[in-house]
This record gives C-alpha cells, sequence and structure tokens, in this order.
C-alpha cells in the first residue's frame, strides 16, 4: 500500500472514530433533558403525518424518490435498493420505521445519509433547517420506534423528536 493510501486510512479510521463520539456525546446531552440548545444544524422532515429532526451533519444529499428494485425478504419498511453514485443504496420509509402510516409515493423525498452501508430515508417532505434547537419534553415515541429516536427538541411551538439515523444504518447491517 502507499503511504498515501495508508494516511488516507488513517484519516477516514481516525474520522470514523471522531463520529462515533459526536454520537455518543449528542445522545448524552439529549439524555440530561430540556433546557439546553442542541449545537448542530438539523434538518426538518415530515413523516406520517409528523415531523422528525435529522442531523444536517449526515445528510449527504436530498434527491426526489427513485425507482427502487425490490428486495426479497426484507422487513416491510424497506422499499427497496438502487445506485447512488455508482454505489449499491437502501431506500427505508422513515414513516413505517416509526411505525406510521407509509409515505406517498408521489412526491416524496429521499434523504441520502452519508454513512455505510448507503441508506435513503423515504419521507413526505422536507420543512427546513433547525439551528441549535432547544431540548424539549416530549415523548420520543413508542415501542421499536423509541429506540431510533434520542428526544426531541423545540422547533417553533412544537416538540419534534430526534432521530439517530446510525441506528437505522445498524438495523439494515444485523438484518443482512
Amino acid at each position: 500500500m502507499s503511504e498515501v493510501g495508508a494516511q488516507r486510512r488513517t484519516l477516514v479510521q481516525e474520522l470514523r472514530a471522531i463520529e462515533l463520539d459526536h454520537q455518543r456525546v449528542r445522545a448524552g446531552l439529549v439524555a440530561l433533558g430540556p433546557g439546553e440548545r442542541l449545537p448542530g444544524l438539523y434538518l426538518v422532515t415530515g413523516v406520517s403525518g409528523g415531523r422528525v429532526l435529522l442531523p444536517a451533519n449526515r445528510v449527504a444529499e436530498l434527491a426526489r424518490r427513485v425507482a427502487l428494485d425490490r428486495v426479497p425478504g426484507a422487513a416491510p419498511w424497506v422499499l427497496g435498493s438502487f445506485v447512488w453514485r455508482g454505489r449499491p443504496a437502501l431506500a427505508v420509509d422513515l414513516g413505517v420505521r416509526l411505525g406510521g402510516a407509509p409515505t406517498p409515493a408521489l412526491d416524496a423525498m429521499m434523504v441520502i445519509l452519508d454513512g455505510a452501508p448507503t441508506v435513503a430515508l423515504v419521507v413526505d417532505e422536507v420543512h427546513g433547517l433547525a439551528e441549535e434547537p432547544l431540548l424539549a419534553d416530549g415523548a420520543t415515541g413508542e415501542g421499536e420506534a423509541a429506540r431510533l429516536l434520542v428526544g426531541a427538541c423545540r422547533v417553533g411551538e412544537e416538540s419534534v423528536p430526534l432521530l439517530a439515523p446510525e441506528l437505522l444504518e445498524r438495523d439494515w447491517v444485523e438484518a443482512s
């Protein structure tokens, strides 16, 4: 392996470790409850008649829903696979995954995450961005959905659940 290749691999490993620390710290801050601002920028998405926040630093791209290939034996929330920028990707219906209604096919948006494996969250719509939202009390869901949500933040007058995208990626890795 070349020296540049070894340096690149080392930097990628270091970046992954920093991202894991960031996720751990964010979850720890959320667990302490309301009253503080959650640092960073968050994408506000519409899902099953409600809204969900996603860390914007995890979003690689926003796109309209594309044609998908069925994945035999996949969970009901897996809509299918597609190729994104030359690599395989998986589309997840976030509404169904969180225990809600399926996302309508027309005008749906895909929030493509930057992790590995490449996962695209299919949502009803994208509302915009929230900068350093205030942590809030609020139900993070029930049952399986609660496991994917790490807390809630105030967006306007509404308490909006905060999704942990790394847990969705882990679901797919464990199911594969």
